[in-house]
């Protein structure tokens, strides 16, 4: 039913950090993919430096913890050039970050759902089990997209109907009611204040989702499971309030 969203060209991609670990050197039977995806539109350029030190704190909290080796991670940033993450180990992240230009949010949900059921295939016809997430972060609407709000739209819903979980994190005000308008559940949004406090605070709880999703797949529960993507950690630690 979507496969003409397999036939959108998405241009302008910086195409540096987009390669993906090869297959035959993932060792585990199950894999779970993260891809994050963060807003790098100019409003965003008063958090360069704390989303730089965020980053490396989420690659390090993953790199540390039990699931890391069932875990491939990747990091895309949106702005007018849409830099493209591949899938790699933990440690391979990279953790670069900078803020200027447009919000081509409707641009990178279609192309990560294209570069993401493509690996998935490729892992699961080499034997691996893989299961996904993508986690996106914006402070406020499209803008500059070549690809439609119905083409995002239908991205998102084919992701989930194939048990990909999506999560968005609403930035402050300016993002409100994105989410619902991209047809994510409700249960997989969290909605924060734009300041440098919240922001630690929520891509540290987007790394702890990861790993507690990372341990549903593993044991073998579907990616859209009765529990929300970020209410896995609160409701097993409370360790952060809504």
């Amino acid at each position: 039913m979507n496969e003409y969203l397999d036939t959108i060209e998405i241009k302008g991609l910086d195409e540096t950090y987009a390669e993906n670990m090869d297959v035959d050197e993932v060792g585990v039977p199950t894999v779970l993919l993260v891809d994050f995806c963060i807003d790098g539109s100019s409003s965003m350029e008063p958090y360069e430096q704390v989303m730089r030190d965020c980053l490396v704190h989420y690659r390090e909290s993953i790199v540390n913890s039990k699931q890391a080796d069932e875990m491939l991670v990747s990091n895309t940033v949106f702005a007018s050039t849409i830099k493209t993450g591949g899938y790699v180990a933990p440690q391979d992240l990279n953790t670069d970050y900078s803020a200027d230009g447009i919000t081509r949010l409707y641009d990178t949900i279609v192309e990560r759902r294209q570069r993401l059921l493509s690996y998935m295939d490729q892992l699961r016809n080499n034997g691996t089990n893989a299961r996904a997430c993508v986690v996106i972060l914006s402070d406020g609407e499209d803008v500059g997209s070549s690809c439609t709000s119905t083409n995002a739209r239908n991205a998102i819903k084919d992701l989930i109907s194939r048990e990909v979980i999506v999560a968005f994190i609403a930035f402050g005000p300016g993002a409100a009611g994105i989410a619902d308008t991209l047809g994510i559940k409700a249960k997989n949004v969290k909605a924060v204040t734009n300041n440098e406090s919240e922001l630690r605070e929520v891509i540290d709880l987007t790394s702890k989702s990861a790993q507690s999703a990372s341990k549903r797949a593993s044991a073998g529960v579907a990616g859209d499971g009765d529990n929300g993507f970020f209410d896995v950690w609160l409701r097993i630690w409370g360790t952060i309030s809504n």
